[in-house]
């Protein structure tokens, strides 16, 4: 079977007052929403109209499938 390569990018999420805010430490975009989704989904489309304007910068991201989830999660824990 052949192995699919996907991009992967890290995103990190952070409110600020009433948005939430969408960037990245892998690439130069970022994006704001009224909800979490809303962010990612605005994320998500800045993302693709950049890597389109810099192809350069997407060959850097590419990982093989199975690697997909291989990454840093970061998360707030109450105590």
């Amino acid at each position: 079977m052949e192995t699919l390569n996907k991009l992967g990018i890290n995103i990190v999420i952070e409110r600020e007052k009433s948005k939430f805010i969408a960037t990245s430490p892998d690439i130069d975009v970022f994006a704001e929403g009224n909800t979490i989704d809303e962010a990612i989904s605005k994320f998500t489309e800045g993302a693709k109209f950049h890597l389109e304007s810099f192809p350069e910068e997407r060959k850097n991201l590419i990982q093989p499938e199975e690697e997909r989830f291989n990454m840093p999660l970061v998360t707030k824990v109450f105590l």
